[in-house]
């Protein structure tokens, strides 16, 4: 069967995709050697301990001292939005948790699947808007393997597994917001709601998903009739995170990180103004990669690189984007498309972040600002559904596409060294490295 045979197969762009994202994948694990599905999880099973304790009737855990565990009023909470627990909780009422070793490290093997699925709603987002299954399956793969993502979806660290999940709800809401079919709106702002249940900054696309609703109803009054019918299940997953977080911290908009010792004992606090040139010039102008590339291991602490360096796809989506711009000009249009406003909530995403401690504390690239992928990614696919593009201009983003797979995926190798130091196999000889 031919390349070309496969993709006109209703499955066949799922094939080429699954193997080529378990491909790469396969050769991170091999080259990493002490990381794999069933390496234990030493940082991050406070969701899976979490899930747990809810089933024990308890909204508290044990103080690990080694974790980001928050105390409060003597008892002592998981510091991070609490959705991923919510994942976890039929998959720990089934084989437990495991803290020892000694049992299913469920997490790693989590973190694969949600990649999987951020794969699949990118190609569905690509094909619903592009309509080239070809065209499709490139921008899917340049999205989940020649960006930042690619580290940051393997592993089931807390923090990376929380992330991986908020970046998979944010496809998903996107897509369910663009299909065809009206009740799929219900599944748009419930997965909306999840991925803030994640990642709560992700809230800056809810206007995205209202809008992409708000085209799909055709006009505002059946749109204002019936967006709230469909947000009931996104309500009521909303009102049991402010259950939550007020029955553990006093407050509904308390889940825990601001009582962490290292931010209490700041005393610039988890987030402040002065921080923002420091992280302004990490996150756009510093381009020095060496600390982590040639030395071996990941940045720690207030540190990162530029995230366009590290997200290639960002510098397709300017280029697109200045393109789109100049023909938006040339037609005198008066109506501001909504690729603009999603320029905007990118902007204002990524600004956010800025007030914080770090951006990303553990991590390669530049983390926080791998959460505005999705959002970068629809806007490149809006973008091209109007322009036309020749397939021969397509494919010139293989060469970003092949930068941002070598950078990450040597980078992601060196930092599962770091973390999961064992004998390491030999390197093969053609990698530039």
């Amino acid at each position: 069967m031919t390349f070309d045979n496969l993709v006109s197969k209703k499955y066949g762009p799922y094939v080429i995709l699954f193997v080529a994202t378990l491909a790469i994948y396969s050769l991170i694990y091999m080259f990493s050697d002490g990381f794999g599905l069933t390496a234990h999880n030493h940082w991050g099973w406070q969701y899976a301990r979490q899930a747990q304790s809810w089933l024990d009737g308890r909204l508290d855990i044990y103080n690990y001292s080694w974790l980001e565990i928050a105390p409060f009023n003597g008892r002592y909470y998981v510091s991070f939005p609490p959705f991923p627990s919510v994942v976890m909780l039929p998959f720990v009422a089934i084989f437990g948790y495991s803290c020892s070793g000694d049992g299913l490290t469920l997490e790693h093997t989590l973190a694969l699947i949600f990649a999987l699925l951020s794969t699949t709603f990118a190609y569905k987002i690509a094909a619903t808007k592009l309509e080239n299954k070809k065209h499709a399956i490139f921008f899917a793969l340049f999205l989940v393997l020649g960006t930042n993502y690619l580290h940051i979806s393997l592993w089931g660290a807390v923090w990376y597994i929380a992330q991986n999940m908020a970046f998979t709800f944010t496809l998903m809401a996107f897509y369910f917001a663009m299909s065809k079919v009206k009740w799929h709106s219900a599944l748009s702002l419930f997965f909306m709601c999840a991925a803030m249940g994640c990642r709560p900054f992700n809230a800056v696309y809810v206007p995205i998903v209202l809008w992409l609703i708000y085209q799909r109803e055709g006009s505002f009054s059946p749109f204002l009739r019936k967006i709230f019918i469909y947000a009931v299940p996104a309500l009521i997953l909303g009102a049991f995170f402010m259950w939550l977080n007020y029955a553990r911290f006093g407050s509904i908009f308390e889940f825990g990180h601001n009582h962490l010792p290292e931010f209490v004992n700041d005393p610039d606090g988890q987030f402040y103004i002065g921080r923002i040139p420091r992280n302004l010039h990490l996150m756009f102008v510093n381009t020095d990669i060496s600390h982590g590339i040639l030395v071996g291991f990941p940045f720690i602490g207030q540190v990162g690189f530029a995230f366009w360096l590290a997200s290639p796809i960002v510098v397709s989506f300017v280029v697109y984007l200045d393109i789109y711009g100049w023909k938006v000009l040339a037609k005198r249009a008066t109506n501001a498309p909504m690729v603009w406003v999603l320029l905007a909530l990118i902007m204002l995403h990524l600004f956010l972040f800025t007030f914080h401690r770090t951006l990303g504390g553990r991590q390669f690239g530049s983390r926080y600002a791998a959460d505005s992928l999705p959002a970068i990614f629809l806007g490149v696919v809006l973008i091209l559904s109007k322009l036309r593009v020749t397939a021969n201009h397509i494919y010139l983003n293989a060469v970003p596409i092949l930068f941002g797979l070598l950078i990450n995926f040597h980078g992601t190798i060196m930092f599962f060294i770091y973390y999961y130091p064992q004998t390491l196999p030999q390197l093969p000889k053609w990698l530039p490295w």
